[in-house]
C-alpha cells in the first residue's frame, strides 16, 4: 500500500531513479494506493542529468506497478514484490519511457492500461 511520502523506484527508462508519492488519486476507503492506482509523484533523483526525459523536482502522474504489500486476486492467489515501483505518465496518460523493466501486474488490463502491458518485459 502506497501513501503520501512513500519512496518509489522508476520502472521505466524515462531517466528518473527515485520518486516520491505526493498524492493518491481516486483513492479507495483506506486512502492508500495499490497496484494499478494513479498517483502524483515528484522526481527525487535522476540516472543521468543530460539524457533525462524528466526533470528533478517536477510533478508527474504515475501508475503503481509493484508493491511490497501483497495483492489478493479474485481466484484467491496473491502477488508480492520486492520493491515499490511506478511508471511515469505524460499529460496525455501515455508512458514517458519507451520500455518498462520489471514486473507489471495483470490488474492493469482490467483498468484499461493495455499499452503498459505491451511495453513491459514480464507480466504477472
Amino acid at each position: 500500500m502506497i501513501q503520501v511520502g512513500t519512496q518509489l523506484h522508476a520502472a521505466d527508462n524515462s531517466g528518473a531513479r527515485v520518486l516520491q508519492c505526493v498524492k493518491v488519486l481516486r483513492k479507495p476507503k483506506r486512502k492508500m494506493g495499490r497496484s494499478g492506482a494513479l498517483v502524483v509523484i515528484s522526481v527525487k533523483s535522476l540516472i543521468r542529468k543530460r539524457k533525462s526525459k524528466v526533470k528533478k523536482g517536477h510533478l508527474y502522474k504515475a501508475i503503481l506497478c509493484e508493491t511490497r504489500k501483497h495483492t489478493t486476486r479474485v481466484d484467491g492467489s496473491f502477488v508480492t514484490c520486492m520493491r515499490n515501483t511506478g511508471i511515469i505518465l505524460s499529460l496525455q496518460s501515455t508512458p514517458i519511457g519507451s520500455r518498462i523493466q520489471g514486473i507489471t501486474p495483470y490488474e492493469l488490463r482490467s483498468k484499461g492500461r493495455v499499452k503498459l502491458l505491451s511495453l513491459s518485459d514480464a507480466n504477472v
